[in-house]
């Protein structure tokens, strides 16, 4: 549940108001530069993450209209799902429908849970004060609210809402990425505790015509974002990621669902599972990666497939590709995730653009032809196509383990490499180092080794003994007719 009137504490001194005005004014000087291009700035999550690495987005930001006291009878998700029933909180169905006018992310979370700034900013509210009256859905007020507003400086402000005392910032204070700013409670229109983290576009101001919000998640669909129409904000992905997204990595994020089963198995040793489900209108569990583009070029998406029993043979894997426009451009791929083999496997090759602009959306809807009964979440990373070149071999459906690579260290690294991989059986290897754009910049001799673990050690020079520039590389361990890939950084 949540609150999005925003009241500020009406006893600020004079300096502090001063101080406020002219920060502000410095950031709307630059405004019209800023806000005509996506960014992403957010660092991480706002909230003090649980050993499972990320709590599930429960409400979301209604496309159609972001304002929590105007419900109109129509909610649009991030995906563009249209929805016109069950849509107010508390008969809105997490994980489909909800709500109708929010205008934030609502995480649910266990009380006192330390709030964390997402991004470096500046606290231009820090108070409680009275919540929105009514509250929507008809619920008391649980006494005054506690709110927090972040301003980064980039035209995009962070609101904090529900903080439970006390508030550990005040007007004036900077903040860096991570700083504490609070507790997650129940203070103001809230039921249960939460945190309602909600981001606004050019004002931090709260405007009941024209909402400045926006969704952090994006928009991903083949039409303009509704948000646009109201005052001409987008939304975009704003979380800082990587061309590897991990399920619980800054570039992944699942949405609420009734029965989600963390598993201690897959890539880095976790991953997500669901009961599938053949019918579209009961679907109740999804998931959104977005990778990191280095450059623009043409790049395989490879997902990881975990072994999992009763996995499904009918995953639908929604490649979206943004153009410039803001609208999406979606295909559909489907995946047998029952020829998981604990290794990555390519779903799909495609011409990305710089940045944040593709998304892979995964629900736990199958195919009517599927079989089994469980829909696998994992890691998802993006490989310029050019390495596939080298490929002279795909790996085969019946793919069992035959090569590994364990680990590299350390990562980043400045001077020696570590890369630590096993192979199965008894195989001529052959190790290479590709940097981003897929370019070959070291091969080693093939050598034969006994099945087992074995290590390389790179020094960080190319083939003519000239150390390469900073930037991240992809290690290519080659084993009979198998091939595996593995990211790493090297740092000056």
């Amino acid at each position: 549940m949540n609150l999005m009137g925003v009241y500020l504490n009406r006893n600020y001194s004079t300096m502090k108001k001063l101080s406020i005005i002219y920060w502000l004014s410095l950031s709307f000087y630059f405004l019209p530069v800023i806000l005509k291009s996506q960014s992403a700035f957010l660092k991480q999550r706002p909230f003090s993450s649980p050993f499972f690495e990320q709590y599930p987005a429960s409400q979301t930001v209604d496309h159609h209209y972001p304002y929590t006291n105007q419900a109109d009878g129509l909610f649009i998700r991030f995906d563009g799902m249209e929805f016109s029933e069950n849509i107010i909180y508390p008969n809105c169905i997490s994980g489909q429908s909800c709500y109708d006018g929010h205008a934030g992310i609502d995480f649910f979370m266990p009380l006192n849970t330390p709030i964390l700034a997402p991004a470096d900013g500046y606290v231009i509210s820090s108070n409680f004060a009275p919540s929105a009256d009514p509250c929507p859905g008809g619920i008391a007020a649980n006494g005054e609210q506690g709110t927090i507003i972040l301003a980064h400086g980039n035209g995009y402000f962070t609101v904090y809402l529900h903080m439970e005392p006390p508030l550990n910032v005040s007007v004036g204070n900077n903040v860096s990425a991570g700083d504490i700013l609070g507790f997650a409670g129940n203070t103001g229109c809230a039921i249960n505790t939460h945190l309602h983290f909600e981001v606004r576009k050019g004002s931090w101001n709260i405007n009941f015509d024209q909402p400045y919000a926006v969704d952090p998640f994006g928009w991903w669909k083949n039409t303009n974002d509704p948000i646009q129409d109201i005052r001409g904000n987008s939304s975009d992905w704003l979380w800082v990621s990587d061309t590897l997204v991990d399920d619980g990595d800054n570039g992944f994020q699942r949405f609420q669902g009734p029965n989600w089963l963390y598993l201690n198995t897959g890539f880095n040793g976790d991953s997500w599972t669901v009961p599938a489900t053949q019918e579209s209108p009961e679907t109740r569990h999804s998931a959104i990666w977005v990778p990191s583009v280095p450059t623009p070029g043409e790049y395989d998406i490879e997902v990881y497939l975990p072994e999992l029993n009763d996995a499904t043979t009918g995953a639908i894997y929604e490649i979206n590709l943004k153009s410039e426009d803001g609208t999406s451009n979606k295909t559909e791929v489907v995946v047998n995730q029952s020829l998981g083999a604990d290794g990555f496997f390519k779903i799909s090759t495609k011409n990305l653009s710089q940045g944040n602009n593709f998304s892979v959306i995964l629900r736990d809807l199958v195919t009517i032809e599927s079989e089994n009964n469980r829909v696998v979440f994992d890691a998802i990373r993006i490989i310029p196509s050019a390495l596939s070149t080298q490929k002279k071999k795909q790996l085969p459906d019946s793919f069992t383990g035959a090569l590994s690579i364990d680990h590299v260290s350390p990562n980043p690294f400045n001077s020696s490499l570590a890369i630590r991989y096993r192979i199965k059986n008894n195989s001529m290897v052959e190790i290479s180092i590709f940097n981003a754009l897929g370019k070959l910049v070291f091969r080693g001799s093939p050598e034969n080794k006994t099945r087992g673990k074995h290590i390389f050690r790179w020094n960080g020079k190319n083939n003519k003994g000239t150390a390469v520039t900073s930037g991240v590389y992809f290690i290519h361990v080659k084993a009979g007719a198998y091939e595996v890939f593995k990211k790493a950084a090297y740092v000056e």
